[in-house]
């Protein structure tokens, strides 16, 4: 029985095609037949894969009709290379349209065509796909014309458009009637073909799917995000909506209320006129579809007025009432809760929202330096305060600036939960010193920088009445069941500082530790009897939750009015930051929407005086970061269980950057059919949230039947590969060792030998791919997301399998084009299996550019592509491939460069290389000595003496002006820093130490004005660097006797040199490289990084000898020639490299920082061949391919510590191969 094949498109489809993909990179159509002996003969010519269709397709052969829409067949021709041939045999063509083709909608089928003539059809006419194309002559869809208010509702076109206007916002709003009860729009559901809905579907949770008609928008559950992919914009459009209110009411529900001839009506209820519920539109491209989504939600925190709320933090009348007989311990900082201006241009009537917000925002900014390259907009900047002091009773805490989570930027988490043994999950110390031990085991000693002790530890009541309340801010003593823990019976110290310590000193490792919390202290609120409740200055409350979701109804326990919420928190994080906790996890925030009238009557007051449930859960909110950002600084909590419109959809986001946010439900790694849902969720979840980070929970080993080929547990280590958030593992002690969670566990970075280099980057889903339908049941595309990475001009892309009902998943992957990496031959690697394929960088007819991708049933797969650089002249090419043991490193490699070299004299290399085994930075930082012999001293005062004489003389003579010219520069501003350190006789501030109140000021301006000067050098020096690699590198026509010098218009007369426009035209720098450039020289305080500029010459000329003088005659000599492929390396694992060349012995040398290594000889080098797969791109007759593994931690384990400790910037690694010219 032979399978039936796959289509896209499929048959008896319909969509509608931009006439800028229809007449730009065309349309193209695939299919995969199984792998079986029809199959074959389709792929070895025994008959012909035809698309029959009637589209308006450019002619470019004679012989073809000359009718535009008549009827006509087109091959589809075999894709040699594939992912996985077992999956079978696959077929594509592109087809592309007329420029001035006519509006309609087109039909396509499939046929075979036999050798004898006879063809079979593939469908028939009633189940013919069709295909739309816009008419070239439409106007671009404006949003008046998309949206249709209704009466009582007034739409208003903002007059701030963002992004060059392509981004045009609107808004709509009730007409000011003091009855208005709602807003109502229509949208014609005939210009909507696809779109993405975010719904509120749990009760603590909002889920995401693709609905294919706006009709299918649910009627029940509310939505916090529609977006519209339109079926008549010529270029193609999405619209975007989105409401946005205030906090202090219950979440308004956004519905689709009905749906009459053809048109859909929306609609939220307002309770109040006087509360603010608006909707967010945008319009724009669907290729710049989260760009889109940000500019919406930037609009929406523009709507949106701060309330007439009381600030966060600590109010004046509430600070003697606070516990303090308790001092901070020593090293905890305490922030400032006073009011901050956001000052970000795009929030306008925005005084103060929260002081977490404020500090938040700031650190925030300068800390996602690290996603700067997938970035789609500029991140604004915000004010930071002049000084930071907290008052906490009767003495001021000073702060330079607000203190950060503990939290490592790299490295992996362990949470206790998944982890434990007993039904409770209780975090008991035996049970978690275990669990770490076994996960270091597993990942590699180091690899777990934080903790996160989850549900269980706490001192709460359990009854049968409830789920638990909090009784005291103490942990449970039976947690502390190891003997080897300390902890004295007095209660001079608490149960959680032994239990932290312990977990400190037993695993160096781990900086940071967190505490998990509810936002009522527990599920179920505090204990009313408990010591938590006898601190507060009011008794509790009991407040009725009624969930409409779970038909649940329970009782909590809660702080009666918001000084005593301020209390509690203060108390908790207080309590917490003194026992070494740094940072928390929130959880059950959205259960506050559901917070009815107190069951019993207050006792004291009236209930008046107890906010309503929306106000209520604010105040707990806003409490909670207060307090937060005063103890842990920003980042310092993880939201759980808060992804509803109360918190997206509001300004506790809106006014806001940086929060971690689970947006996703828990995880579940032994429900196999949640493993696709999860993904899916997170990946469009996150749209509504671009300018956050969000959290997708923790990852524990998954367990699959032993017969399955099934990997769940790299189907989501691979995935959290592509988040930018915390990776948390959460893994018993008899887990399996992973491959792909190992793959997770950071290398130590080469500069710094205590810190990890990031695997992980924030993806992108692929702009095409955004709307396709990837969790429907039967065969279909897979999830794509890639990732960027400018250091090293590659990247990474990620496929993973959401089908149901056991289907497989189809691609054709054109990887140059969906990659920008045009024109380029491009090197393809698997993680999975290590196969490797070489394709072209455009899409050619014999299909020889794409890539065909399958993947079975809960498969995945991760590609490496980077483009092979080349000197065409010498018909080498080598590409960086990066780290095989880890899906990707963005920080581990930068600054790749190739270049064509000449072979010097054995003398003048020995003479170069005798000087030293290492830059003069890194030897001036050197602090101990571990040799005493005779060489070794006369090694350094040899470079003691000469240190100034090779400075010049150890470099090319057009660069000693260079040189000279930034040591005068140095030395001068040197100078100046002194005269005005000096002149006020005060030293600079030093990190950490607090700054005398009386000379403040005069610190102040010293630092001002010290900080000038520093802007200004390095001004000075940018400039100069970058006018001598101009004068370096690109070539000069220049006259017999004209004058010399570094400067083309110094010292020569007119006609002498010039720039040679020719060559001009070929060279192309780089400003990130000039910029990358001149940051290594001012750290190195060498011109070496100058030289080495990475400058690319599309048809370099062979280099001639100078004619200066007889010893430049003398090195001219040449014996071959070599290319020298350079990069900066700083992670301490086997970095890839693929090198095509002639055979192994042109493999020369590598050398690593300077030294050289027989790649033949030396341990942590290996070379092997690599047998390219099938369907990759020819490069030469006589030409093979080779993989050269340099192993960076072999090669750091065999240098001295004293060298390895002066090791302070990432190390040079070049491979010179031989080539013939």
């Amino acid at each position: 029985m032979r399978f039936a094949p796959i289509f896209q498109p499929a048959l008896d489809t319909f969509r509608s095609v931009s006439l800028d993909q229809a007449c730009g990179d065309g349309l193209s159509f695939a299919a995969q037949y199984p792998m079986d002996e029809y199959a074959a003969s389709l792929a070895n010519g025994a008959a012909r894969l035809e698309l029959w269709t009637n589209l308006p397709v450019l002619q470019n052969s004679s012989e073809s009709t000359s009718r535009p829409v008549a009827w006509n067949a087109y091959p589809l021709l075999p894709i040699k290379a594939a992912l996985h041939r077992a999956m079978g045999y696959s077929f594509a063509a592109r087809v592309q349209c007329l420029p001035a083709a006519s509006e309609g909608t087109f039909n396509f089928t499939y046929r075979i065509v036999h050798l004898d003539g006879q063809i079979d059809w593939l469908g028939s006419p009633s189940t013919d796909g069709r295909i739309r194309l816009p008419s070239s002559d439409a106007f671009p869809p404006a949003i008046r014309q998309l949206v249709l208010p209704h009466r009582g509702t007034r739409l208003e076109l903002s007059p701030f458009q963002e992004h060059d206007h392509s981004v045009e916002l609107a808004t709509l709003t009730h007409g000011g009637g003091a009855s208005a009860t709602s807003l109502s729009f229509d949208i014609d559901a005939s210009e909507v073909q696809s779109g993405l809905v975010i719904e509120r579907t749990k009760s603590t949770w909002c889920t995401s799917r693709r609905f294919r008609s706006l009709h299918e928008v649910s009627p029940d559950f509310a939505a916090g995000l529609l977006v519209l992919e339109l079926s008549k914009a010529a270029a193609g459009e999405v619209l975007v909506l989105m409401p946005v209110f205030d906090d202090t009411v219950l979440p308004p529900r956004f519905v689709r209320s009905s749906s009459i001839n053809n048109k859909a009506n929306f609609q939220i209820e307002i309770a109040s006129p006087r509360v603010q519920v608006k909707v967010a539109l945008a319009l724009g491209a669907s290729t710049q579809l989260e760009r889109t989504i940000k500019a919406c939600r930037s609009h929406a925190a523009r709507l949106l007025r701060t309330c007439g709320h009381e600030p966060l933090g600590l109010p004046w009348s509430a600070a003697k009432a606070l516990d303090v007989e308790a001092p901070l311990a020593a090293g905890i900082d305490v922030v400032s809760a006073d009011t901050k201006i956001y000052s970000e241009p795009e929030c306008i009537d925005i005084s103060f929202y929260s002081d977490s917000t404020a500090v938040e925002g700031t650190i925030t900014t300068q800390g996602m330096e690290d996603s700067q390259l997938l970035s789609t907009d500029d991140t604004q900047s915000i004010s930071d305060s002049d000084d930071a002091s907290t008052i906490h009773e009767d003495r001021t805490v000073h702060a330079d600036s607000p203190p950060s989570s503990g939290q490592p930027k790299a490295g992996l988490g362990f949470c206790t939960w998944e982890a434990m043994h007993s039904h409770e999950r209780r975090p008991y110390l035996s049970e978690v010193v275990a669990a770490l031990e076994a996960a270091e085991k597993r990942t590699g000693p180091g690899s777990i920088t934080s903790l996160l002790i989850d549900d269980g530890w706490q001192d709460v009541l359990h009854t049968q009445d409830h789920r638990g309340r909090l009784s005291s801010f103490d942990m449970n003593p039976t947690m502390l069941d190891v003997v080897d823990a300390a902890h004295p019976h007095d209660g001079s110290q608490s149960v959680l500082v032994s239990y932290v310590g312990y977990i400190r000193n037993r695993f160096p490792s781990i900086r940071s530790v967190g505490c998990w919390m509810t936002l009522a202290g527990y599920w179920d609120g505090i204990n009313p009897n408990g010591s938590i409740a006898s601190s507060l200055s009011s008794p509790l409350r009991s407040m009725r939750i009624h969930d409409p979701y779970r038909h649940a109804d329970r009782e909590w326990w809660l702080p009666a009015t918001e000084l005593d919420m301020h209390l509690f928190w203060d108390k908790a994080f207080h309590s917490l930051r003194s026992s070494g906790v740094d940072f928390v996890k929130i959880d059950a925030q959205a259960e506050w929407e559901w917070t009815q009238a107190p069951t019993e009557p207050l006792t004291k007051g009236s209930n008046d005086m107890m906010p309503g449930g929306g106000e209520l859960g604010k105040a707990m909110f806003e409490a909670m970061e207060g307090a937060a950002a005063r103890y842990f600084g920003s980042g310092g909590v993880i939201h759980s269980m808060a992804f509803t419109p109360a918190l997206a959809n509001t300004a506790r986001t809106l006014h806001s950057q940086g929060m971690t946010i689970r947006c996703t439900d828990d995880f579940f790694p032994n429900i196999p059919d949640a493993h696709r849902h999860h993904l899916a969720h997170n990946v469009y979840n996150a749209l509504l949230l671009p300018e956050h980070v969000c959290d997708a929970d923790m990852l524990a080993h998954c367990h699959t039947e032993a017969d399955s080929r099934q990997d769940f547990t790299g189907y989501h280590a691979s995935f959290r590969a592509f988040t930018d958030a915390k990776l948390w593992l959460s893994d018993r002690a008899d887990a399996p060792t992973s491959t792909s969670m190992r793959a997770l566990a950071g290398p130590a970075k080469l500069s710094c030998q205590s810190e990890r280099v990031r695997v992980q980057e924030k993806g992108r889903v692929l702009s095409n791919a955004a709307f396709e339908d990837l969790i429907g049941d039967g065969a279909g595309p897979a999830l794509k997301l890639g990732v960027w990475h400018e250091a090293t001009r590659s990247a990474t892309l990620g496929l993973w399998n959401l089908r149901g009902a056991s289907a497989s998943t189809f691609d054709v992957l054109d990887i140059a084009q969906l990659l920008q990496m045009h024109d380029q031959l491009v090197a393809v690697r698997s993680f999975r299996s290590g196969k490797t394929w070489l394709l072209p960088g455009r899409y050619l007819e014999e299909n020889s550019g794409l890539l065909s991708a399958a993947l079975e049933t809960g498969s995945w797969e991760v590609l490496t592509v980077a483009p092979v650089q080349m000197v065409p002249s010498t018909s080498v090419g080598v590409a960086m491939l990066g780290s095989n043991k880890h899906f990707m490193t963005p920080e581990g490699v930068s600054l790749v460069t190739i270049s064509a070299s000449s072979s010097m004299d054995e003398g003048l290399k020995k003479r170069r290389s005798s000087f030293s085994r290492r830059p003069s930075h890194q030897r001036r930082h050197s602090t101990r000595s571990v040799s005493t012999s005779g060489d070794s001293a006369s090694e350094t005062s040899l470079v003691a003496q000469s240190a100034t004489d090779r400075l010049v003389q150890d470099v090319p003579s057009d660069s000693r002006a260079v040189l000279l010219s930034l040591a005068l520069i140095n030395g001068f501003f040197a100078l100046m820093q002194g005269a005005v350190t000096g002149a006020t006789g005060s030293p600079r501030a030093v990190t950490g130490r607090p700054r005398p109140k009386s000379k403040r000021g005069r610190v102040d301006v010293v630092d001002t004005m010290l900080g000038l000067i520093d802007q200004l050098q390095t001004l000075v020096v940018f400039g100069v660097l970058i006018l001598a690699s101009w004068t370096f590198i690109l070539p000069t026509e220049r006259t017999a006797g004209a004058a010399k010098s570094w400067l083309p218009w110094r010292n020569s007369q007119d006609g002498d040199q010039r720039v040679d426009d020719n060559a001009l035209k070929r060279v192309r720098l780089s400003p990130h490289d000039a910029v990358t450039t001149l940051k290594r020289c001012l750290t190195s305080r060498t011109m070496a990084p100058l030289r080495e500029m990475p400058v690319a010459i599309t048809e370099p000329r062979p280099t001639s000898p100078s004619p200066r003088s007889p010893s430049s005659r003398r090195y001219s000599r040449q014996s071959s020639s070599d290319v020298i492929f350079s990069c900066l390396v700083d992670a301490a694992t086997i970095i890839d490299f693929l090198v095509l060349c002639e055979g192994q012995d042109k493999i020369k040398e590598c050398t690593i920082d300077r030294i050289k290594y027989d790649c033949t000889a030396t341990p942590w080098i290996s070379i092997s061949p690599i047998d390219l797969e099938e369907g990759s791109e020819p490069w030469g007759d006589k030409h093979s391919a080779w993989r050269v593994e340099v192993d960076m931690q072999a090669w750091l384990e065999h240098q001295d510590v004293t060298y390895v400790q002066t090791v302070a910037a990432p190390v040079r690694v070049a491979l010179r191969i031989a080539a013939a010219v």
